[in-house]
C-alpha cells in the first residue's frame, strides 16, 4: 500500500468533522429512505429496472442513432466525443463561437470525470457550479465525495466557516441560513450567464429527450436562462422510450435521496420554441436558442463489450450503495482518490482511467453485500470487484504477501495445519496462559483483542463419527470452517451436541481445507478452484445426507462459488452445493426444531443479534437465527443497523485495520445500546471481531455463536 494512500485512510478515519458529517447524513437518509419505500414493491420495481437496463445496454448503437436523428430533427445538435480531451474541446469551441465568458453548471459527474472546469478555467472562462453541494466543493477547492450529495463530507459548521471566508462576512452555522446565502449569491450569476452546462440522468431515444432530475431548481435555471445549453451525456444514459425512463424515475429519488420524488423532473426536447405568431414555429423564446448534446465515450463502449463487467454501466448514479457502505461511512469519498467513489466508483475508474489507477481502491471493498441489497438495479458490486482483482492478478501478478499466505499456506491444507501446529507450540512457550494475543504497537490489536489458537483443534476434540441420540433421522457432515476448527472449537462441539441430541448422526470428515473464499476475494481464482476441488472430493461430504456449515461465508462458497469455479461438468460440486446448508436454516427447515426441543428457563436472557454479511446479504438468512433463539427461551433486543458489517471481512481487517476498527467501533456502540447481555452471531469470523472489540472496550457483554446459545438450553 502506497504511503499517500495509507495517509489518506489514516487522516479520514481520525477526522472528527468527517465522522460527524457522515453520521448526521446517514441517520437522515436511512429514515427518509424507509419512509419513501413504505408500501412500495422494491423487489418488483428493481427487477423491472434491471430488465430495462440490460435491454438498453444491448442496443446502445441503435439507441444513439435514433436519439441523434430525433434530437436533430427538433433543432438540437448532437456530437460524439471519444475521450475527455475531445469532449473538452467541443465544449470550448461552442463557448468560443458564442463569445461566452460566464458559464453556469448544474451537477454533472461526467463533467467531473473529464475535468471540464479545469479546462475551461485555464482558458480564461468563468465557471460557477450552481448545485449547492457542488458550489461548496468548488469554494473549498475539492472534488465531490458522493454522487448525489457532493458535500456530504462537510458539517454545517465547516460550511459556515467556508462561506464566511469566501464572502467576507460572518455566516451563521444554521442550515436554512446557509441555503439562503447560496440562493442570494447565485441568483445574479444565473441571469448574467452566457452559457449553461448540465448533465442528464436519462436520454430517451424515441423523442431525443433529455431528462434531468434535481431538487434545487438550479438545473432548470441553468438549462433555460442562458441562450445556449450544453448537455454532457454518457452512452449508458440512453433508453428506448418514456416507459424505461419511468422505470428509472420510480426508483432514482427513493434510492438516492430517500424521497418519493424529487422537486423537479425536467424533460428537455430540443431548444425552446414558439408558434404563437401565425402558427409559425420559431426556435428560441424564453429558453435557450441552442441545445448542444455531447455523448462521451471515455471507456464506456469498451466496458459494454466486457460481458463480465458491463453491468457496472446499469448504474443510475443514485448513490444508495455509498449510503449503506460501511467503508464509505468510515472514510468518506475522497480516500478513493478519483472522480467516482465507493465500490461502483472503483469499477468505473478501472475502465475509464485504467486498471492500475484503480488498484488500491479495489481493495477498499469489504464485500459485505449491503450495496447489492440496496441497489435499485441489483448490481453485484463485490463480484465485479473480485473480477477486477483477478484481472490485476493475471496481468500484473500477485503481491508477495498474498502469494505467501494464500498460495503457500491456505491453499495447502496439510501445510496450513502444520504451520498452525507450530503456532500452537510457540503459543504454549511464550503465552502459556493467555486467551488473547496482543501485538505491541500493532494496528491489528489497537482496536480489539485477537484470540489465541485453541489448545487443540476441533478435529482432535470431536470424533470423526458421532452417533445420534435416540432414533437416527439421518447423517450430516459438519464443515466447521477454519475459525471453528482452529480458534473456537467449542462452537463445533456445541453444534455436534445439538445435532446428535436431535437425532442426527454427525460426521466430521478429516482432511478438510479452507473454503477458498480468502483466495477468491483477492482474485486468486486458481487457488480457490483447487480448494473447491479438494473439498468437493472429500468422501465424508459425498456420503452424508446433508452438509452443515457453521459459517455463512463457507456455506456461500459451497453453494454458490464451488459450482462456478469447477464448472457445470463437476458432478461433485453440484451435489455438494445441493445439500449444503447453514446450520440455522438446517435446524428450521430440515430438523424442524420447535420450542419443545429446548429446556424452559425461568429467567429469559436478553440477546441482541448481529446479522453477518454473508448470511443476510448472501444467503438471505436473517429471521432463522432469531426464531431459533426465541424458541430456546431467549429474549431478543434488536440493535440499530443489525445488518451493518462488523469490520472483520476476512483479510480486509488485516489489510485495513484502521477502517476495520472504525467500523467495529460503531458496531460495539450499537451492541451496548441494545441493553442485551449477549450478542449472538452466526459467523465465527464475526465473533473474532465482536469478542475482541467488546473486550477492548471493557464491555460486560459476551459474544456467542447462535449454536452455542442453543446448546446451552438444549435437552441434548
Amino acid at each position: 500500500m502506497k504511503r499517500d494512500f495509507r495517509k489518506r485512510i489514516h487522516d479520514a478515519v481520525n477526522d472528527p468533522n468527517l465522522k460527524t458529517a457522515l453520521d448526521r447524513s446517514e441517520k437522515a437518509y436511512m429514515k427518509n429512505r424507509e419512509e419513501a419505500f413504505e408500501g412500495v414493491d422494491f423487489e418488483g420495481l428493481r427487477a423491472r429496472l434491471r430488465e430495462c437496463r440490460e435491454s438498453a445496454a444491448d442496443r446502445i448503437p441503435e439507441l444513439f442513432d435514433r436519439f441523434k436523428r430525433e434530437a436533430e430533427r427538433i433543432g438540437a445538435r448532437v456530437y460524439t466525443a471519444a475521450d475527455s480531451e475531445e469532449a473538452n474541446r467541443i465544449v470550448y469551441e461552442i463557448a468560443e463561437s458564442h463569445g461566452a465568458r460566464k458559464i453556469v453548471k448544474s451537477k454533472s459527474m461526467l463533467s467531473e470525470e473529464i475535468e471540464l472546469n479545469r479546462h475551461l478555467l485555464s482558458a480564461g472562462l468563468q465557471v460557477t457550479e450552481t448545485d449547492l453541494g457542488e458550489w461548496i466543493c468548488q469554494l473549498a477547492g475539492e472534488r465531490p465525495s458522493h454522487f448525489t450529495a457532493p458535500a456530504i463530507h462537510k458539517t454545517r459548521e465547516e460550511i459556515a466557516e467556508l462561506f464566511s471566508k469566501s464572502l467576507g462576512r460572518e455566516i451563521a452555522a444554521d442550515i436554512p441560513t446557509l441555503v439562503d446565502v447560496a440562493r442570494r449569491e447565485m441568483r445574479q450569476t444565473f441571469i448574467e450567464a452566457d452559457l449553461g452546462i448540465s448533465g442528464a440522468n436519462i436520454a430517451i431515444a424515441d423523442t431525443g429527450t433529455l431528462v434531468i432530475v434535481s431538487n434545487e431548481g438550479n438545473a432548470r435555471l441553468v438549462t433555460s436562462l442562458p441562450d445556449v445549453h450544453i448537455a454532457l451525456v454518457g452512452y449508458e444514459k440512453l433508453v428506448p422510450s418514456l416507459d424505461e425512463a419511468a422505470a428509472i424515475l420510480k426508483l432514482l429519488s427513493k434510492s438516492g435521496t430517500g424521497q418519493r420524488m424529487t422537486s423537479y423532473v425536467s424533460f428537455i426536447t430540443g431548444p425552446s420554441r414558439t408558434s404563437d405568431i401565425e402558427k409559425t414555429l420559431t426556435l428560441g423564446c424564453h429558453g435557450p436558442k441552442e441545445v448542444h448534446i455531447i455523448f462521451v465515450d471515455n471507456g464506456r463502449l469498451a466496458l459494454l463489450n466486457e460481458p463480465e463487467f458491463r453491468e457496472a454501466l446499469y448504474c443510475v448514479k443514485c448513490g444508495a450503495c455509498l449510503n449503506v457502505c460501511p467503508v464509505y461511512h468510515a472514510v468518506g469519498g475522497h480516500v478513493f482518490g478519483h472522480i467516482y467513489v465507493g465500490g461502483i466508483g472503483a469499477i468505473l475508474t478501472a475502465f475509464y482511467s485504467g486498471l492500475l489507477t484503480a488498484e488500491e481502491i479495489l481493495g477498499l471493498c469489504a464485500a459485505c453485500g449491503r450495496c447489492v441489497s440496496s441497489c435499485p438495479v441489483e448490481i453485484d458490486i463485490p463480484r465485479l470487484i473480485v473480477g477486477l482483482r483477478r484481472k490485476l492478478s493475471e496481468e500484473h501478478g500477485r503481491p508477495w504477501v498474498q502469494r505467501l499466505i494464500l498460495h503457500n499456506v491456505l491453499a495447502d491444507p496439510k501445510r496450513m495445519e502444520k504451520l498452525l501446529n507450530w503456532g500452537r507450540l510457540a503459543q504454549r512457550l511464550f503465552m502459556p496462559r493467555s486467551e488473547s494475543v496482543n501485538v505491541p504497537f500493532s494496528a491489528l490489536t489497537r482496536f480489539r483483542d485477537l484470540p489465541a489458537l485453541a489448545e487443540k483443534p476441533l478435529s482432535e476434540i470431536v470424533p470423526e463419527v458421532n452417533p445420534a441420540k435416540g432414533k437416527k433421522l439421518g447423517t450430516v457432515a459438519l464443515y466447521p470452517g477454519c475459525v471453528a476448527e482452529y480458534v473456537y472449537p467449542e462452537i463445533g462441539r456445541a453444534a455436534v451436541n445439538v445435532l446428535t441430541g436431535l437425532g442426527w448422526e454427525v460426521r466430521l470428515p478429516r482432511g478438510q481445507g479452507c473454503c477458498g473464499i480468502p483466495a477468491f476475494m483477492k482474485g486468486d481464482v486458481e487457488d480457490a478452484r483447487n480448494l473447491a476441488r479438494h473439498n468437493a472430493e472429500i468422501a465424508g461430504f459425498r456420503d452424508a445426507d446433508h452438509v452443515i456449515t457453521l459459517c455463512p461465508t463457507c456455506a456461500e462458497a459451497f453453494t454458490t462459488e464451488f459450482p462456478k469455479l469447477l464448472g457445470p461438468d463437476s458432478e461433485e460440486a453440484g451435489k455438494l452445493a445441493g445439500k449444503t446448508m447453514d446450520i440455522s436454516r438446517f435446524l428450521l427447515e430440515i430438523a424442524r426444531v420447535d420450542a419443545g426441543s429446548f429446556e424452559a428457563k425461568e429467567q429469559a436472557e436478553t440477546v441482541t443479534y448481529h446479522d453477518s454479511c454473508h448470511a443476510k446479504h448472501g444467503l438471505g438468512i436473517s429471521d432463522e437465527p432469531r426464531k431459533l433463539l426465541e424458541m430456546a427461551g431467549y429474549k431478543i433486543a434488536e440493535m440499530e443497523d443489525s445488518d451493518a458489517c462488523c469490520g472483520f471481512a476476512g483479510s480486509f481487517c488485516l489489510s485495513y485495520p484502521e477502517i476495520s476498527g472504525a467500523i467495529l467501533e460503531r458496531k460495539v456502540a450499537a451492541i451496548k445500546s441494545s441493553g442485551a447481555s449477549v450478542v449472538a452471531a452466526g459467523c465465527p469470523g464475526c465473533l473474532i471481531q465482536l469478542r475482541g472489540g467488546l473486550a477492548k472496550s471493557r464491555a460486560e457483554i459476551r459474544a456467542a455463536h447462535v449454536i452455542e446459545l442453543l446448546a446451552a438450553n438444549s435437552h441434548g
